[in-house]
């Protein structure tokens, strides 16, 4: 199965180019990484990256806006369709947690490289924070920001084996907790 940042129609040098790339993007951050890195840990030249990529920024970007329309779009469909707090909270942190556990390098470098590449995005991903759907959730920015956070951190923790997987598991002691921050 491929990374939901690779396309079916990808060409195989592409393809190579956008693992490596996330992979070192969220092993060593942006701007210790280099195209001459990437282009090494993908097998292919620096010419075959520029083929497909201008520069590092842009494919950082393309890899930044895949990663946030992915989890966008999941935990907006995960709480469309009920009215209820408390089944809205399991399905967000529900689907927050799979995808940390289908590719917390993925998850991992969005919110690691979000200072760097939000201002960037194009508009129709910056339309769609996810703090506006935390806040549509919680009701308001602390709460929000306290939820983003978190699961963020544990992505992260999860990433750098800090915390045990799988994410899921931890999907019930974050409903509880999150229930009471929402009861303040």
């Amino acid at each position: 199965m491929l990374p939901f940042y690779i396309q079916e129609d990808d060409p195989p040098a592409k393809r190579e180019i956008l693992r490596a790339a996330m992979r070192l993007f969220s092993r060593n951050g942006l701007a210790a990484t280099s195209i001459r890195d990437i282009a090494k840990a993908s097998g292919y030249t620096n010419p075959a990256l520029y083929k497909h990529f201008e520069s590092k920024e842009e494919l950082a970007l393309y890899l930044f806006e895949a990663c946030h329309r992915r989890l966008w779009t999941a935990c907006q469909a995960a709480i469309e369709g009920t009215s209820s707090f408390d089944t809205k909270l399991e399905r967000y942190i529900g689907q927050v947690l799979a995808l940390v556990d289908e590719d917390p390098e993925a998850m991992a470098f969005l919110s690691d490289s979000a200072r760097v590449l939000w201002p960037l995005a194009g508009s129709s991903v910056r339309r769609h924070t996810m703090i506006g759907l935390a806040r549509s959730l919680m009701g308001n920015d602390v709460a929000a920001a306290s939820l983003q956070g978190t699961l963020a951190e544990l992505a992260r923790m999860i990433h750098v084996g800090a915390v045990a997987g799988p994410a899921v598991r931890w999907k019930r002691d974050l409903v509880t907790l999150f229930r009471k921050v929402a009861a303040k």
